[in-house]
């Protein structure tokens, strides 16, 4: 599928922690929550066409896994993908960069609200 992106990234929380903070990432972003379980580390999310008030033009849906890695560190790997006006896959039409754009935004913010909410000791 020429649309769907990949992306992977360890981040120096516990799986836990990570995991709370992307909630409130999605939430923050203008998103939605479909599926979540934190025992299998599955976060499932569809997000608007807006962003921060910006128009991005395609919805997107963001499949995320959180798997622990030890030493207090959690390996992100997130399946994205645009979606149609009904939550279907976008097969053709998807306007260039929403999905990349959806990703790096969600990994600033999910490192803004960790840095936030659980500060280094």
């Amino acid at each position: 599928m020429p649309y769907e992106q990949t992306s992977s990234k360890t981040i120096p929380y516990p799986v836990d922690q990570v995991f709370q903070a992307a909630k409130v990432t999605v939430a923050s972003m203008g998103g939605k929550i479909l599926k979540e379980d934190e025992e299998k580390g599955i976060l499932h999310a569809q997000m608007d066409k807006k962003l921060f008030g910006d128009y991005l033009g395609d919805r997107s849906k963001l499949e995320i896994q959180f798997t622990d890695e030890g030493k207090e560190s959690t390996n992100v790997s997130i399946l994205a993908y645009p979606l149609d006006a009904v939550g279907q896959k976008l097969m053709f039409g998807a306007r260039k960069g929403v999905v990349e754009t959806i990703i790096k935004t969600f990994y600033e913010e999910l490192e803004k609200h960790l840095k936030k909410n659980f500060p280094s000791e």
